[in-house]
């Protein structure tokens, strides 16, 4: 073998220097992970501070006090490292719509930032360490490149079982499967490097997907290599046992058939060992035999993937599929590590003519490189030391233990769920179909892959529906049921944080809860005694929702039969439902403001309700009224003594509301009654003392010839809100007190005089007698001359 060139520039250097360059080197590498380390602790350190409410030196304003233009003066390596560490602490209040960059009255909310463990520091360490080292001389960067790259393409190929294979390690989770893609282009049509779209014009190429899969990926890799969406063909799924996940293999051959009889090419199917909500692994002996049969390849991707690496005994070998996506930064818990993608080399002895390029460079090889899954691409970036370092500092054993930890903790969880015939479990059942086999009786036994894959579960996705309702097998359950379903989600993560839940919805069976071990990043796995408390909390709400579904029926029926409640619509509303009190003959002035007379009487029944059981809320119907929320009930709840005391408490609410009415009325006219009364004296008076007393200075020598009596000036007025009547105000100033009318003096005293002017305003006996007897004692409004 040819040694490789050497720089020339290598041979200035003296020998005597060289251990200095080692070390200095190796100073610097020390220094960047000292840096980093440092950078991570602060990060950590303060957003300690900002959760316990101490805040930052930034607090924030690097959101705020940001510019569109580059700054004149420069920054400190120390001030910018503040401003990138306040950017990641604090969340950016604009990007949730609270408030503008200009909007400093709402502060940023504090990241969550996942916890580093001494591995996931390391990867983040060699991240800066790959880019340092970037800058090597071209050769040596090339020979750490090979050696890195070799090392954990070997690793992997011995923990995933897939021998004689390369690797392609990328950011982007679906940049694998773009690139292989494109190499089954380049292998199908041969001067596709030459024609570009017009070497499959007449013979367009078929990509395979199945309907349980995201449409967004097939759409990512047709807009990445410029072909229209007529090229991929969904694949139906089977109803087998129950299952709408698993792709159905005989429509996917009728497909395949139908494809290559109309010229199109058949190019590459995209599997699942795991669907992404529910967890299914199609059917792959079967997929592998079609996909060989007609020269197609076989994509697999999935988080059942991962229980091939934690096998501690060579399983039977057999390879799955052409090539894989594995996410391993996502199953062990590590951020920064690049996604991998292991795919086999196509065999060189298959006769098809090279593309012009590559002439005089084997097949088996020009493929791969042309499609970009080679690392010459990236010849300055060494993309996969960070999982290099984070394999090593693992261990095998290490690798083996977090993966297995993930599917006994879906193992667990799935056992103590079952046992709850109101829920409906969607993903894959631990142990096959008949439940024989266990996580730790395949890891010991050589099994062979796809077995393995059929008897572990990833996930565990179940959904709540009544007993009542079993019988309608895997169908889409009503929409009540789907906020049922969101309710008994929010309230796990509320109450039992330690099993993460997440709430997804499935388009065949509606809003389900997801747990997924393999994707808790970080987190450690629940404990058996972190289990049983998260089983224990599930079934004290499964008790609460079952009674909730079996009052709600009551609960309609009697609100039906009521003349004075009426059922509200409340989308989105998990609970019993919500009524509207409505008095009687109500309905039929349905105006402007007798919708906001009947919401205003319904809020405040609300409030008086909520100071005796907590139980009701204020809601809002879909017609945009307001009305008496129920939440979720017990079974010993009583809903008929429930819808009572609203019926009771609304109608004295209505009682109240005449009664306001009423005392509003009264004093309108009890007003209107002293001013007329109070003109009309004046008048009066005009005419008893003569106008001249009234002429400016003349009336003044007048009254001093003349003195007006003490007893003939104009009297006020008070209204008696409990006689109804608008009095004169003489009594008030001659004994200085205020007399309730109907009250017996005190015994030897005297009762005063009668006043001399009572105006009635409400007759007696009026429609307003028996609201004006609430009042507990007498109400004034006095009027007194101008």
């Amino acid at each position: 073998m040819a040694e490789p060139a050497i720089n020339t520039a290598n041979l200035t250097v003296d020998q005597s220097e060289r251990p200095q360059m080692e070390v200095t080197s190796q100073t610097t590498v020390a220094d960047i992970e000292f840096q980093a380390s440092q950078v991570i602790e602060r990060l950590e350190e303060a957003i300690e501070k900002a959760e316990d409410g101490g805040g930052g030196p930034n607090s924030g304003q690097s959101w705020r006090n940001s510019h569109g233009f580059l700054p004149t003066s420069s920054k400190t390596t120390e001030e910018i490292l503040t401003v990138i560490e306040d950017l990641i602490i604090h969340e950016d209040p604009g990007s949730r719509g609270e408030s503008s960059e200009e909007d400093t009255s709402v502060d940023p909310t504090v990241a969550a930032l996942p916890q580093l463990d001494s591995i996931s520091k390391l990867a983040i360490v060699t991240q800066s360490v790959a880019a340092y080292a970037c800058g090597l001389e071209r050769s040596h960067l090339q020979r750490l490149i090979t050696r890195v790259t070799s090392d954990t393409t070997r690793w992997l190929s011995h923990l995933f079982q897939y021998l004689d294979c390369a690797a392609f390690f990328h950011d982007d989770m679906l940049e694998g499967i773009v690139r292989i893609t494109r190499m089954m282009l380049h292998y199908k049509y041969p001067k596709y490097l030459e024609d570009g779209y017009e070497a499959f014009t007449s013979s367009p190429p078929i990509i395979y997907s199945s309907m349980a899969s995201p449409l967004g990926v097939v759409q990512h890799i047709c807009r990445q290599l410029g072909l229209p969406m007529s090229c991929v063909h969904p694949v139906p799924c089977n109803t087998l046992f129950g299952s709408q996940q698993k792709m159905d293999v005989a429509a996917l051959a009728r497909l395949i058939e139908e494809d290559k009889a109309a010229s199109k090419v058949p190019l590459i199917v995209l599997a699942d060992a795991g669907t992404p909500v529910a967890g299914h692994v199609d059917n792959l002996p079967r997929l592998q035999e079609l996909c060989k049969q007609h020269d197609v390849w076989l994509h697999l991707r999935g988080h059942s993937l991962a229980a091939i690496a934690m096998v501690t005994v060579p399983n039977m070998p057999g390879r799955l599929a052409d090539s894989y996506t594995l996410p391993i930064g996502v199953w062990l818990g590590i951020p920064a590590l690049p996604a991998v993608t292991l795919y086999r080399l196509i065999d060189s002895a298959v006769s098809r003519p090279r593309p012009v390029a590559a002439v005089g460079v084997p097949r088996e090889s020009t493929l791969p490189l042309v499609a970009g899954l080679t690392t010459d691409h990236m010849i300055r970036r060494l993309s996969c030391l960070s999982l290099w370092a984070a394999l090593q500092s693992m261990g095998r054993d290490g690798v083996q233990t977090r993966i297995r930890d993930s599917f006994e903790s879906s193992e667990q969880i799935w056992k103590r769920i079952s046992k709850y015939p109101c829920l409906r479990l969607l993903s894959q059942q631990p142990g096959g179909e008949a439940g024989t086999y266990t996580v730790s009786e395949v890891v010991n036994k050589p099994v062979s892959n796809a077995l393995l894959l059929e008897v572990v579960a990833c996930t565990v996705v179940f959904q709540f529906v009544p007993e009542a309702n079993e019988g309608e097998a895997e169908g889409r359950v009503p929409p009540y049921y789907d906020k049922l379903n969101s309710w008994l989600g929010q309230i796990l993560q509320r109450d039992a944080p330690q099993v993460p839940i997440e709430i997804c919805e499935l388009e065949s069976n509606g809003v389900v809860l997801r747990y997924c071990p393999l994707e808790m990043g970080s987190e450690r796995h629940p404990s058996l005694q972190e289990i049983e408390m998260f089983v224990s909390c599930l079934e004290q709400q499964l008790d609460i929702l079952t009674a909730t579904v079996e009052h709600k029926e009551t609960f309609q029926r009697l609100v039906a039969a009521s003349p004075r409640l009426r059922l509200v619509d409340m989308p989105g509303w998990a609970g019993l439902g919500g009524v509207r009190y409505v008095p009687e003959a109500w309905e039929q002035l349905m105006t402007d403001q007798a919708k906001e007379e009947l919401n205003r009487l319904n809020m405040q029944l609300v409030e008086q309700l909520r100071n005796t059981d907590a139980a009701f809320s204020l809601g809002e119907g879909a017609d945009g009224l307001v009305c008496v929320r129920f939440g979720m009930v017990t079974a010993e709840t009583d809903v008929e003594e429930l819808l009572g005391l609203v019926v009771t408490v609304g109608r004295e609410v209505e009682e109240s509301s005449r009664f306001l009415e009423t005392m509003t009325e009264i004093v309108k006219k009890g007003i209107e009654t002293a001013t007329l009364d109070l003109q009309k004296e004046n008048e009066e008076r005009l005419w008893q003392e003569g106008i001249l007393r009234h002429v400016p200075v003349f009336g003044s020598l007048v009254n001093w010839w003349s003195p007006p009596s003490k007893e003939g000036g104009i009297k006020g007025r008070s209204l008696n809100l409990t006689a109804g009547v608008v009095e004169s105000t003489e009594n008030i100033y001659r004994y200085h007190m205020q007399l309730q009318q109907g009250l017996t003096p005190p015994p030897g005293t005297r009762s005063p005089p009668q006043p001399q002017v009572q105006t009635q305003v409400v007759p007696t006996g009026g429609k307003h007698s028996r609201s004006s007897s609430h009042s507990s004692q007498q109400s004034t409004t006095q009027a007194t001359p101008s």
